[in-house]
């Protein structure tokens, strides 16, 4: 019988992301694991993928209204506001539905990317813990996913603290406390789906390996890569901002306003959300989760939200990106691992000032208080970028690194030996 292994992404506000990347280590574990997906993931993406759902998933814990820009200081921050964290009533529930799947299920190893409560389940229940990790996840500087930030996190969004719940609860059933949260999503395997070119490994804690980089772990539907079409004499534009869950219509028509031109053959990923009003521009075909693969190596230019998984693809494939971020991970991708190489531009950045005020630096209109980027500003980022032959040389610094660590990188063997 093949071992099991239990992946629990991270879901509250969105999570495809997470998901994706949990579906795509499934794939490269050569089915020597038998995979199975706790409640935290996007079910119909589990499904999709072929994976069975363990236990019933939770209620949603999303804000109702998203700002334009979310100004998350560091993952701490994530899990006290998107989740609601700070409230050990809420914790508990989310611990007690991961146990019950761990129950369950029986797994031989648990997966997490980013969903804590998992993390303290694997431990209650002594198993094996693999975490799939963006480096910023493990960093415990006070401002890792915002490092142009000089405000205290709290300034930026003044919930209450997170550790203070996760370690009354943790030590309330016999766990250790932790000094940071970074510290929790350390695991007894840690793995980066990128490379140390794109960034760098921060020290691990006392008691913990180093990470692991293994290259991109995004994922495709079944099938053949989709392939856009382009009209004959055309530059193609794949957009791609996310699955929905951050995006406002407003911010979306600018961007389709900027792609309105003749000379451009525009793909747009929508993702899970339908907007009736997408198809009125002749220049755009619409895709729902057509997954990553066929659209970027179709594109010249891809305009995307900044998140993982896509800017690391851009990377993998060579293909120059623009950054429209709607928080400030996606920010810092786009700064830290394209602009800073000079392989993408970032439309529009941040200044955080000490009180923790933000003021919106569009690319090229400057300041403003709008963090909606006006469709003007954009058409004027994207032709920059199409006219630039060096941010194409440059969209690939990182391609045969990326390229010879998915490869070489054996993700079964790794899992294996935290049995043994």
């Amino acid at each position: 019988m093949s071992p099991r292994v239990l992946f629990c992404p991270w879901s509250a506000g969105g999570g495809a992301g997470y998901t994706g990347r949990a579906l795509a280590a499934a794939a490269r574990l050569d089915g020597r694991f038998e995979c199975a997906f706790g409640p935290s993931g996007v079910a119909r993406m589990v499904a999709e993928g072929g994976h069975r759902m363990i236990g019933e998933p939770a209620g949603d814990t999303a804000p109702e209204v998203v700002p334009a820009f979310l100004p998350f200081a560091n993952v701490e921050r994530v899990f006290a506001v998107t989740a609601r964290y700070y409230r050990p009533r809420v914790l508990s529930e989310h611990l007690r539905r991961d146990l019950a799947a761990i129950d369950e299920y029986r797994p031989d190893i648990v997966v997490t990317d980013m969903q804590p409560t998992a993390v303290l389940a694997a431990r209650l229940r002594g198993l094996p813990l693999v975490s799939i990790a963006d480096t910023d996840f493990l960093d415990p500087s006070p401002n890792s996913w915002m490092p142009w930030s000089c405000a205290p996190p709290t300034a930026l969004l003044p919930h209450p603290s997170a550790l203070d719940a996760i370690n009354s609860v943790a030590t309330g059933l016999g766990l250790d406390p932790i000094g940071s949260v970074p510290e929790l999503l350390w695991g007894d395997l840690t793995v980066v789906p990128s490379s140390p070119l794109v960034e760098a490994p921060p020290p691990a804690p006392p008691g913990r390996a180093g990470p692991v980089y293994v290259g991109p772990l995004y994922w495709d539907p079944p099938g053949a890569p989709y392939l856009p079409r382009a009209a004959a004499g055309t530059r193609r534009v794949y957009v791609s901002i996310g699955s929905g869950g951050m995006v406002t219509d407003t911010a979306l028509r600018e961007v389709l306003a900027a792609c309105d031109r003749p000379d451009l053959s525009v793909f747009l990923s929508a993702g899970f959300q339908r907007r009736d009003w997408l198809a009125r521009h002749s220049n755009v075909e619409l895709g729902g989760f057509t997954g990553i693969t066929g659209p970027i190596t179709w594109a010249d230019l891809m305009v995307n939200h900044g998140g993982y998984s896509t800017v690391i693809a851009g990377l993998l494939h060579g293909t120059p990106q623009v950054v429209l971020p709607f928080m400030s991970e996606q920010e810092a991708n786009g700064r830290l691992f394209l602009a800073d190489h000079g392989a993408g531009l970032v439309a529009r950045t941040t200044r955080v000032e000490q009180d923790g005020r933000i003021r919106y630096v569009n690319r090229h209109s400057g300041d403003t208080d709008d963090p909606v980027v006006p469709a003007a500003d954009l058409r004027l980022t994207i032709q920059e970028a199409l006219d630039d032959p060096t941010l194409a040389q440059r969209a690939d610094y990182a391609r045969d690194s990326l390229t010879r660590l998915r490869a070489d990188a054996d993700l079964a063997e790794l899992f294996a030996t935290l049995l043994r």
